[in-house]
């Protein structure tokens, strides 16, 4: 006869933890402080991760204002994801390798349809039913350097750029709804910080250095013609070091049509689509304005996050040290389609997402 002997025997249970998938939905991580100077409440979104907001370019919201998109990498490399307005509730949105989160590309007028890159292949991306398709390729030659598309003025195409090879680099529009790609513009140095223009058939982008460029800002026209320097002229007495003006961080402001960029220790440039500007002094380091261009959000290099009133040129401080607890954390705050939000990172423990309430501001 045959014996199972038990005795002295142990077994142990596994927990089997399965990587995060697309679809996944996390409980909200809200966390809400009061900003011992400003006395303003902050909503600190994320407890978890590496969370990244958007670049300021556009709006970091979907049309409809319900779903905030961010990057975050939770474990499984960087994916997008979204959260819940209402809720607070943090879904993935995209799984898998290749995919560069930071490209994502929120539609403006449809809350249906979000736009990112894995590599070279442009991706469409319903952020609701999460279905998706390849919309169409950058085409070869190319050595990488896509960036982050942004939307032309009628929402048919978006802007892109790519590396040609080590000499060239070009911004191209491809067609939203046949993936077709066609350049624009080419260049003999890297370029940067693509934005067509949000109502007018014009293309900004910028010489690329990672610092001062003889001439960063330039323009283009959609259809490739009259590609040109966009340059706002500041008085000489005013510049911080002789023969040149260190412009960067620009963007363009949706309801105005106007630009705002950051003149490195002297103030904030609002230039016109003709060039002219006018400047708002201080010490900033990236600003963003409002969907109405009522108001500028601006951080500096020591934390500090700033409400202001272009017309009035008057400041409000929102919130203090948001770099005390990661020096590596840029704010690159941006409002929400009704103006109601101000996103941002945060660093003021951990790197985090956090927003401010601005309708609340005077309760």
């Amino acid at each position: 006869m045959r014996q199972t002997l038990l005795a002295g025997l142990s077994f142990q249970f596994l927990t089997v933890v399965l990587p995060a998938q697309k679809g996944s939905v996390l409980p909200a991580e809200k966390s809400a402080y009061r900003d011992p100077l400003s006395g303003i409440e902050v909503l600190e979104l994320t407890q978890k991760g590496k969370p990244d907001n958007l670049y300021y370019h556009f709006p970091n919201f979907t049309a409809d204002g319900k779903q905030l998109i961010f990057a975050d990498d939770r474990g499984q490399g960087s994916q997008v994801y979204s959260l819940d307005v209402e809720s607070g509730r943090i879904r993935q949105l995209t799984e898998g390798e290749g995919v560069s989160a930071h490209s994502a590309c929120p539609h403006p007028g449809d809350a249906r349809r979000l736009f990112y890159l894995r590599g070279p292949r442009v991706f469409e991306l319903n952020p609701e039913t999460l279905a998706e398709k390849q919309l169409g390729e950058i085409p070869a030659p190319r050595a990488g350097g896509y960036g982050q598309p942004t939307l032309s003025h009628d929402g048919k195409s978006l802007a892109v750029a790519k590396q040609v090879d080590e000499r060239q680099w070009e911004v191209g529009l491809m067609s939203i709804e046949t993936g077709a790609y066609r350049t624009v513009v080419r260049t003999g140095f890297r370029i940067g910080h693509v934005q067509h223009h949000p109502s007018e058939p014009v293309i900004f982008y910028v010489w690329e250095t990672g610092g001062y460029a003889p001439q960063r800002t330039w323009l283009v026209n959609s259809d490739g013609s009259a590609n040109r320097p966009f340059y706002a002229s500041v008085d000489p007495k005013k510049w911080v070091t002789p023969l040149k003006e260190w412009v960067t961080h620009e963007s363009w402001v949706r309801g105005t049509g106007q630009m705002t960029m950051i003149l490195d220790k002297i103030g904030i440039l609002i230039v016109n689509l003709d060039g002219t500007s006018r400047m708002i002094d201080g010490d900033y380091w990236h600003v963003a304005g409002s969907p109405d261009g009522k108001k500028l959000a601006a951080d500096d290099h020591r934390g500090g996050l700033f409400l202001i009133d272009p017309a009035a040129g008057s400041r409000r401080l929102l919130a203090a040290g948001l770099r005390d607890g990661d020096r590596g954390v840029h704010a690159h705050a941006s409002f929400s389609p009704d103006g109601r939000y101000l996103i941002f990172n945060t660093g003021r423990v951990k790197k985090a997402l956090a927003w401010i309430d601005l309708h609340g501001l005077d309760r």
